[in-house]
Formats: structure tokens, C-alpha cells, sequence
């Protein structure tokens, strides 16, 4: 017998969905996380206000305040590239503003009440495709556990991919920068759309007291990561009185752009080590959340019937599939003309949200 019927590697929003919902069904379950306690993830923490649904449709919980960041609740700001004077706020439609360091350790510690095994300060360093399949980790030492199924859900740069696929280059960067500063900001999120700006968008974030900016920049403009930040600066002082008196911190994190890998066999991927993130946003958290459902959904399924876990994985997702492919053709075909369109139409709809 195996020493688990599920290990999953990677404690983030992914990670924990499909090893809550797997011990649901009586399955005893391992969660390897390789940061320690109430680790950092860098993150902008905006979440879709349907999170919270899903987390309560999933997990039977929803988002408690205590995870949340300042102000909790912001409206959505688009500013297409003729500027502030041809924006605005999206009708009826709020986000959820989190710290993201205490939504993970909330859900981790959501996992450990529904009785999942979690080792933290835990590396994987590779499985072997046997029956059942062996992962090796390395915590305080080097140790191999047994386990029926494996999971991946250790991010944009994960190593249970990159066993299965190989390396993979179809990586987008955003570069975050947390500011003491000031300007003519209300509390929303603000989406940024102009070319010279970014190849995918620019945003600002009130946050905590300060003041968050950053741009996302895919893989072939890194090089010019600075000078786009530069640029963005420029238009906030031109259109929004931003001054800016220090920086606080400054991160850099990837996400994916444009690849999606469900796994082999009795491996699968969730979250962005499968690929599933907003190309056009960079939203990657209800994506996880669902994906990490569908994993564990897809393990029931194949212990009732058989066929292969990534085979029955492939059917769950494939709605996810689509929906990640129509993003990452709306992001690649922008240009500044579409751009105005797109904002022109999100500010005159109604939203229900």
C-alpha cells in the first residue's frame, strides 16, 4: 500500500483546494509546501468577488476579513491609452483586496482542520513513474513517500512540469513596486492599457496605506522592464497629480503566458503550473481554486471507474482550457485601437456583479 493516495506538491490556493476537497473524500492526503509558516508570495492580492463563492461552493468557506487588506473593497478603473479624460469606473463591479500571505496560510490552515499531512520547509526533488509513484523531498533530511496520485501545484516555475515537459520559456514577469506616494486616486483597482506602457497593462493599486504600481511585461521585453515603469510613472504624474516620495519594496514575479500542461498518467498540474492564469489580467487565483476542484474531482473519477488520472483530469478542465486561450488571444492581439475599444465598452455596460 501506498503511504498516501494523494500528495500534493505546493501550498498555494491551488495546492490547498485540491488537498482539502481529496481529504473530503476520505483519502489521506499530503500537502508539501516548500516556504515555512505565513511564508511570502508576491502577489497585487486583487481577487474576482466570485472567489469568495467559489471557496464556499469548494471548501464551505468564504473569505474572512481577517486575511483582508485596506481598503477591502476596491472598483475597477480602466484608462485606455487617450488617457484619464476617456476612462472610468466599471458600473456595479467590486474586487476583493487581499493580503495574500494570510490567504494562503488560511487556506494551508483550513487544510490541516480537514485533516491533510502538511510538511513545510519540505523541497520535492523528483518523482519515478512506478506503481505507486515515489517522491523523493528533502526536509530536515532526504526522504521518499509513496503515493498513488501526484499533483503539481508549485507555481509558474514548477518542477513537477518541468519532469514531465521539460523547461518552459512562455513565462510573463510583473514588476511591483510599493510606494510611500500620493495622487487623485480613488479606492479601485486601476488598469492601466497603453502599448508604450506595457505590452499587456499597467496598474496601480491603493494598498494598505501606500501605494502599489506595477507592469506586466511577457518574457521577450524584460530588457525594458525599467523603462515601462518609468513611462507609467510619467502618465500618473501627467494625468493624476502622482508624486512620489520613497519606495518601499520592489518585486518581480513570474506568471504564466500562453502554455497549459495537464500532466501524464497518475500526475496532473493545477493553478500556474498547469498554465491556468487570465492571460489578459494576470488573474490566476479563481483559476486555481477551480483547478484544484477539478483535480480532486478527476481522482474520485478514476478510482471509481479508471482510465487514467490525467485522462479524466483533461475532461474536467476543459472549460478552463477555452477560457485561458480566449484570454491569451485577446492579450497578443491588442493594440492601442483595440484597446480604446475594449474600455469604451467595459465602462458603458452593466455589470450585475
Amino acid at each position: 500500500m501506498p503511504d498516501y493516495d494523494v500528495t500534493v506538491i505546493g501550498g498555494g490556493p491551488a495546492g490547498a483546494t485540491a488537498a482539502i476537497s481529496c481529504s473530503r473524500l476520505g483519502l489521506k492526503t499530503l500537502l508539501v509546501e516548500r516556504g515555512a509558516l505565513n511564508r511570502h508570495k508576491p502577489c497585487g492580492g486583487i481577487l474576482p468577488k466570485i472567489c469568495s463563492n467559489l471557496l464556499m461552493e469548494t471548501l464551505g468557506a468564504s473569505v474572512p476579513m481577517k486575511v483582508m487588506s485596506t481598503p477591502d473593497n476596491l472598483g475597477l478603473y480602466y484608462v485606455p491609452p487617450s488617457g484619464r479624460g476617456n476612462g472610468g469606473k466599471v458600473r456595479n463591479y467590486s474586487l476583493l483586496h487581499v493580503n495574500r500571505d494570510l490567504l494562503d496560510q488560511w487556506l494551508r490552515d483550513l487544510a490541516v482542520k480537514e485533516g491533510v499531512d502538511i510538511r513545510n520547509n519540505t523541497s520535492y526533488l523528483g518523482f519515478k513513474d512506478e506503481e505507486p509513484i515515489q517522491v523523493q523531498l528533502k526536509g530536515e533530511e532526504i526522504e521518499k513517500v509513496t503515493t498513488r496520485y501526484l499533483i503539481g501545484a508549485d507555481g509558474v516555475h514548477s518542477v513537477v512540469r518541468e519532469q514531465l515537459f521539460g523547461a518552459e520559456d512562455r513565462i510573463a514577469y510583473v514588476f511591483q513596486e510599493q510606494l510611500d506616494a500620493i495622487g487623485d486616486f480613488e479606492d479601485c483597482f486601476y488598469a492601466f492599457l497603453r502599448g508604450d506602457v506595457s505590452p499587456t497593462y499597467g496598474y496601480l493599486i491603493p494598498h494598505d496605506g501606500y501605494i502599489m504600481i506595477g507592469v506586466g511585461v511577457p518574457r521577450g521585453y524584460l530588457k525594458s522592464s525599467l523603462c515601462y515603469l518609468k513611462r507609467f510613472k510619467e502618465w500618473l504624474i501627467a494625468e493624476f497629480a502622482f508624486h512620489q516620495r520613497s519606495i518601499i519594496g520592489r518585486e518581480v514575479w513570474g506568471i504564466p503566458y500562453g502554455y497549459i500542461r495537464e500532466g501524464r498518467g497518475d500526475v496532473i498540474l493545477v493553478g500556474d503550473a498547469a498554465g491556468f492564469c487570465n492571460s489578459f489580467s494576470g488573474e490566476g487565483i479563481r483559476l486555481a481554486i477551480e483547478s484544484g476542484e477539478a483535480a480532486a474531482n478527476a481522482v474520485e473519477a478514476d478510482m471509481m471507474s479508471g482510465g487514467g488520472l490525467a485522462v479524466v483530469y483533461s475532461e474536467e478542465i476543459e472549460s478552463l482550457r477555452r477560457f485561458v486561450q480566449k484570454t491569451l488571444s485577446l492579450a497578443s492581439s491588442m493594440t492601442d485601437e483595440k484597446r480604446e475599444e475594449f474600455v469604451k465598452s467595459e465602462i458603458s455596460r452593466l455589470n450585475l456583479n
